[in-house]
C-alpha cells in the first residue's frame, strides 16, 4: 500500500474542502508540527473525557469538536463525542459520529479498538431505536474484534438463547425454592 505524502494530503484537502483557502505558498507541515498537533489533539480528547466524567457534557462536546477540527480523520474523537451526545440524548448526532468513527477506523489496523467501541455503541443505539437487525450486525462485528460486551449482547438478541436463559433461570429459581 502506497504512503500518502504531505503534498498528497494537501491536494486531497484542496479537492474535498474547496471553500478553504489553498495557501499554495505554505510549506507542508513537518514531523515535529505533526507531533505537536497529535499532542494537542490528545490533550483535547483527555480534557473532553474528564469533562464528560464530571457531567459537563456540553463542554466535553466542545473539546471533542476542537480535536476533530484539528484532525477530521480522528476516529477516536468522533467516538468520544458520540458518547457525550448519547448522554445528552442527542441520538441523531451520536449516530452520525458513530458512523463516521466506524468509517474512519474500518480499514486501519491501529484503530481496531476504536472500531470495536464505536460498533458496540452504535449497536446499543440501534437497539434503543428498535432496529434489532442493525444492532445484531454491529454487535457481531464488534464481537469479532474481541468485545466481550458485544458477545453478551448477541446472546441476548438471539431468541433461542433468550428462551434457554429464561428456562435455566426458572429452573435455578425452582431449585433454590425447594432447597
Amino acid at each position: 500500500m502506497a504512503t500518502i505524502t504531505d503534498n498528497d494530503k494537501f491536494v486531497l484537502n484542496a479537492i474535498f474542502n474547496p471553500n478553504y483557502p489553498l495557501d499554495f505558498d505554505q510549506e507542508p507541515s513537518t514531523d515535529s508540527e505533526n507531533e505537536k498537533q497529535s499532542l494537542e489533539i490528545k490533550k483535547l480528547e483527555e480534557e473532553g473525557v474528564r469533562l464528560a466524567e464530571q457531567n459537563r457534557l456540553i463542554e466535553a462536546v466542545e473539546y471533542f469538536s476542537r480535536a476533530i477540527a484539528l484532525n477530521p480523520q480522528n476516529a477516536s474523537a468522533y467516538n468520544n463525542r458520540a458518547q457525550a451526545y448519547q448522554l445528552l440524548s442527542k441520538t441523531e448526532e451520536a449516530m452520525v459520529d458513530l458512523s463516521k468513527a466506524i468509517d474512519l477506523s474500518s480499514n486501519v489496523k491501529s484503530n481496531q479498538k476504536t472500531l470495536s467501541l464505536a460498533l458496540t455503541q452504535r449497536g446499543i443505539l440501534y437497539r434503543f431505536l428498535g432496529d434489532e437487525k442493525a444492532s445484531l450486525d454491529d454487535f457481531t462485528r464488534a464481537a469479532e474484534l474481541g468485545s466481550a460486551f458485544a458477545k453478551q449482547q448477541i446472546l441476548l438478541l438471539n431468541p433461542y438463547a433468550a428462551a434457554c436463559n429464561q428456562m435455566l433461570s426458572k429452573m435455578m429459581k425452582n431449585m433454590s425454592c425447594t432447597s
